[in-house]
């Protein structure tokens, strides 16, 4: 249903989500400076014609109505547009011309720039800015018509050289009307630019939710599995140990996402400790007793710890690692052997135990890692995550 304060351009696009259309903020705006605009000329003219002309008193009255009707009608529009609203202005607008003979002077001289052609001109130009087509076409018809049906009425042997007047009305209703359209056909093309970039946005979004959802699951069969398939199969484990059944339990329900879900705190301290009991190392431990953070936090903890103590089991060519969990400005766990070392700037890029495990799990979680090594001199790993992060 369309109402006379209804666009005509009724295939606006909806709202995206993130606030209102070009195209309807342009509306909203252009209905707000036709009446800002209308309230300012019709005021003005008002008061400079009771100020400067002989005026009726009911020429008088007249002038107090269409001040008082414009504020009432300018404020509903700027604040609560109605949709009958410039029906009732446009009744209102066209008494006041029809009021000529009245409420006008006899001794005026109609020579077009009167009050009444004032009040006129700027209700059917500001009109257009915040009707539809056919309603701002009636409106304008209407007043035009009780403009001169009024001048007629009141100096019926010259009302015919206010038409030129009259049509010029017109003309400027017709070029605010152009105005209108423009304006708001730019705003159907910010509209159509807007969505596309919104789809790339959320194509975008799409495509790096895949792609961090497939390094997750890379992650974690790099951490679980194929850590503990590469330990048997390289023979670092010299038999069967008490604790591989178990792990590649774990293993298995990580990989197919049955893992119990964790509760909003967790642990660290008891999470690394179980982490370290599912490894063949003898753990020295360096901190408290108990030690809660947010369980996405320990969970990106716990995952570069253990493929820290796998490191070791690998390379180190030692039974022994000390880890130590300090808490101040920062949350930092440190797993430290003493065992051959080597190189860090000597390992390849591709090597993902390293960059993915490690970086990549803490940088989730606003953390990093680094590693200080040297060949016969051990390994230090430090995990570090911000204070405010944990």
């Amino acid at each position: 249903m369309r109402g006379p304060l209804a666009s005509e351009d009724s295939g606006a696009p909806a709202q995206s989500g993130r606030g209102e259309s070009a195209q309807q903020a342009l509306t909203d705006l252009g209905r707000r400076f036709a009446a800002a605009a209308r309230v300012t000329v019709v005021v003005a003219a008002s008061l400079v014609a009771l100020l400067t002309e002989p005026t009726r008193i009911s020429g008088i009255a007249v002038a107090l109505v269409a001040i008082a009707w414009n504020v009432v009608f300018c404020r509903l529009l700027y604040f609560a547009p109605r949709p009958r609203l410039v029906l009732l202005d446009t009744a209102v607008v066209s008494a006041i011309c029809l009021s000529q003979p009245w409420s006008a002077p006899p001794e005026l001289d109609f020579d077009g720039m009167t009050w009444w052609y004032a009040v006129a001109a700027i209700t059917v130009v500001t009109n257009q800015l915040h009707t539809g087509r056919v309603t701002g076409a009636t409106s304008t018809a209407a007043i035009v018509g009780a403009y001169l049906v009024g001048i007629a009425l009141a100096e019926p042997e010259t009302w015919q050289s206010e038409a030129p007047f009259a049509l010029w009305m017109v003309a400027e209703a017709f070029l605010a009307r152009c105005v209108r359209v423009v304006v708001l056909r730019e705003g159907r093309v910010a509209d159509r630019l807007l969505a596309r970039a919104e789809r790339i946005r959320r194509d975008a979004e799409v495509v790096e939710a895949r792609r961090a959802a497939e390094q997750g699951y890379l992650a974690a069969l790099h951490d679980t599995a194929s850590a503990t398939l590469l330990m048997v199969g390289t023979g670092v484990l010299p038999g069967p140990e008490p604790w591989l059944a178990e792990q590649a339990r774990r293993d298995l329900e990580v990989i197919q996402g049955t893992a119990e879900a964790m509760a909003d705190e967790v642990d660290l301290i008891a999470m690394l400790r179980d982490v370290a009991r599912l490894t063949p190392l003898q753990v020295a431990w360096r901190s408290g007793d108990e030690l809660r953070l947010p369980a996405r936090v320990a969970e990106a903890l716990c995952g570069a710890t253990r493929e820290a103590l796998t490191n070791v089991v690998r390379h180190a060519g030692v039974t022994a690692a000390e880890i130590t969990v300090e808490s101040g400005q920062s949350l930092v766990v440190e797993i430290v052997d003493q065992g051959r070392g080597f190189s860090p700037r000597r390992v390849p890029a591709h090597r993902y135990g390293l960059t993915g495990s490690l970086d990549a799990r803490l940088a989730g979680v606003g953390g990093r890692a680094s590693i200080v090594s040297r060949p016969g001199r051990g390994t230090r790993v430090r995990l570090e995550v911000p204070s405010v992060a944990a």
